[in-house]
């Protein structure tokens, strides 16, 4: 069972940047925002890399808090023309 431990409400709220990307923690974290950048993740690479990083199922409450966390900042969503989740830098 892999446990990470991250508080959303110590997450910045200030767009993402790549230097501020590559200091935050945990590693989970950065791994999937990296995934974001370029051509994104479909559902399916979301769904892989949230089982295999976090432990957490797409549809569990862990992962909608952290996606919503992540969407609330801009850093990290899912494109209405696609299905693809991707990575936002700058705001």
């Amino acid at each position: 069972m892999i446990v990470v431990d991250l508080n959303f409400g110590t997450l910045p709220r200030i767009p993402l940047t790549m230097a501020l990307m590559v200091e935050l923690e945990p590693a989970q974290l950065r791994r999937l925002l990296k995934k974001g950048l370029r051509r994104g993740l479909s559902t399916d690479a979301l769904r892989l890399c949230l089982d295999s990083d976090w432990g957490f199922a797409l549809e569990s409450e862990s992962a909608s808090e952290l996606l919503g966390a992540l969407r609330e900042r801009g850093w990290f969503m899912q494109s209405p023309d696609a299905d693809l989740w991707k990575t936002h830098l700058g705001p």
